[in-house]
């Protein structure tokens, strides 16, 4: 099977498949590597053997380094290009972000062992993903510099990995591999990720002007968008309530007669109780009563169109933002559009208005205060641009 041609193939069938522009873009930069990969080695028919050779191919021509962004992008290449040879079509599902998994047995089995510990001790899907993640990319390391038992990992080994990642990842890292290295009882490797800190920054947390809180409330006001997508940005903006959990919100959240909300956070599994404010709670009401569709479960919000399912994750409420700030004539400006941004400007409101610290960490669903510190700026001019008034928070929230 010429390589030229299935290479053309992938990319038109990821372009019919509806993938962004810019995935398609990804895609020809792996194809451009995977053809000069090709062309070293004198091969121009694909098979399964060179397309593995590829995805292997993980070390970074720039940094001498193990990649894994290699190991994701080329692998999942690979995986598509193999689907096509063995079946002449290519399987989409591979494009899904799932969980792989190590190639050596030994390690897999490892891996499977820690993953049956995360789904016993965890019941939130993100955090048993997120130190699955941190052991699968120690994991791949391992695997390119030829060790495949935790028992020859050694201090130096684990040096030489944190070595390899990125900043911006390290604290991540650290934490993931402090969980694992507990796990297994190596309490030597364990002594070397506990005497690290990844440097934090003490960035300043980007929230609305107070133009564009106006411009917002009055794209609110004017209808300009639907009753749904005005309760979900008034509910962001006054609660910071995770994306997640709003999602999740039932019908049943809602106390009319004590005017509260309440919920299991999806991230912490600590329960809270928070204020319905009146504007949150007039814009609730005229969403269920005028525009809710009579939808086949007990969802808060759900989809305007048949069959009015739930709405499908953390995507959705971005469109919702990031299109009510487009309304509003409110720029991104390199700030994070969607619910956090929403959630940012929610917790400096309620530092501005003098809320305690426990508390608000408490409504963020933050397990330390330290998290919550990086809102408490000594910026005195981003704290002033906090404009949204908050009222008590429930005594509830502590429970």
């Amino acid at each position: 099977m010429d390589i030229e041609n299935i290479c053309n193939l992938l990319l038109e069938a990821l372009a019919e498949a509806g993938f962004s522009e810019s995935t398609l873009f990804n895609y020809r930069g792996v194809i451009r590597r995977f053809k000069s990969f090709c062309n070293e080695r004198g091969a121009s028919e694909y098979t399964p053997e060179i397309g593995q050779a590829y995805a292997d191919d993980v070390i970074s021509r720039k940094t001498g380094k193990f990649s894994k962004q290699r190991y994701f992008s080329q692998g999942r290449f690979a995986r598509l290009l193999n689907s096509y040879y063995l079946t002449g079509s290519f399987d989409m599902s591979v494009m899904k972000r799932g969980r792989q998994e190590p190639d050596n047995e030994n390690l897999n089995r490892l891996y499977q062992e820690y993953i049956a510990y995360l789904n016993a001790r965890y019941s939130n899907d993100n955090t048993i993903s997120f130190y699955g993640y941190e052991v699968l990319c120690l994991f791949r390391y391992l695997e390119s510099i030829g060790i495949y038992g935790i028992h020859d990992v050694i201090t130096t080994t684990i040096v030489g990995y944190l070595k390899t990642t990125k900043q911006s990842r390290q604290r991540a890292v650290l934490c993931g591999l402090r969980l694992y290295f507990t796990f297994i009882d190596r309490d030597d490797l364990f002594a070397v990720v506990d005497g690290m800190h990844a440097y934090r920054s003490k960035r300043i947390i980007p929230v609305l002007t107070d133009d564009e809180v106006s411009r917002l409330q009055e794209t609110i006001v004017s209808g300009s968008i639907t009753n749904r997508d005005a309760a979900i940005i008034l509910l962001g903006l006054s609660t910071g309530i995770r994306a997640i959990d709003l999602i999740n919100l039932k019908l049943s959240s809602i106390d009319w007669n004590n005017e509260t909300i309440s919920f299991k956070q999806s991230k912490t599994g600590n329960h809270v109780c928070i204020p319905l404010t009146l504007a949150v709670g007039n814009a609730i009401a005229r969403y269920l009563c005028e525009e809710r569709p009579d939808a086949d479960n007990d969802y808060l919000f759900v989809r305007n169109l048949a069959p009015f399912d739930p709405l499908g994750g953390h995507s959705s409420c971005y469109v919702i933002v990031r299109k009510a700030f487009e309304k509003a004539g409110i720029s991104k400006d390199a700030r994070i559009f969607g619910m956090h941004m929403l959630r940012h400007n929610a917790a400096s409101a309620m530092v501005r208005n003098e809320v305690p610290v426990s508390t608000i960490a408490a409504v963020l669903g933050h397990a330390s205060t330290d998290t919550t510190d990086i809102y408490i700026t000594t910026d005195a001019v981003r704290l002033r641009e906090c404009v949204l008034p908050m009222t008590g928070i429930s005594k509830e929230v502590n429970a």
